[in-house]
């Protein structure tokens, strides 16, 4: 009977100290991992941001809900380029030319820089979508694509008139730029 409750007490005390150990590769996982991997993770799911409006009008924050300290900011004092335009740019669709405009989306965790993706505003700030990037240039003419991150930001930050998507925005380009998620 003596042996059987000393294996006992030493088999429950061996499955408290995998889940301990289990634990602790979580806490050590969730404190120290890459923050860039982690920030592409929480990007994935779209519902999980919210608009967060500080106190400088100028920023616009959208923090993760379950870990604020990852944030999006755009800063729309800092604008790139004014008139932004590219051959991609549908100029029926989007009439107003003279106020497009380039601005960076930072990616941030603990106010540290992490990444940045470029955003422009188009037909006075309707639209505000990712500039595609380069995929490939034949007979100088160049094909546009968006990767999963420039995606998954527009989903979050994007605005598309007429409640419209990225997708649709993409299709609708005067050159159709390609999805690569």
């Amino acid at each position: 009977m003596n042996n059987d409750l000393i294996t006992i007490l030493g088999f429950v005390i061996g499955i408290l100290g995998l889940v301990a150990t289990l634990v602790g590769t979580y806490f050590t996982y969730i404190s120290f991992i890459n923050p860039i991997t982690r920030f592409k993770k929480y990007l994935k799911n779209p519902e999980n941001w919210e608009k967060f409006q500080g106190i400088e009008n100028h920023l616009s924050f959208y923090r993760h809900k379950k870990y604020p300290n990852f944030q999006i900011v755009i800063d729309w004092d800092k604008e790139l380029v004014e008139n932004f335009h590219e051959e991609w740019i549908n100029d029926n669709l989007y009439p107003d030319k003279t106020n497009n405009a380039s601005y960076y989306v930072r990616l941030e965790a603990n106010a540290m820089l992490l990444d940045k993706e470029l955003f422009v505003s188009l037909d006075g700030y309707r639209y505000f979508v990712p500039v595609p990037k380069v995929l490939r240039v034949e007979n100088d003419k160049r094909e546009f694509y968006y990767d999963r991150q420039q995606i998954q930001l527009a989903k979050i930050v994007g605005r598309h008139h007429f409640e419209k998507d990225i997708y649709d925005f993409a299709k609708e380009c005067k050159n159709p730029i390609l999805i690569k998620e």
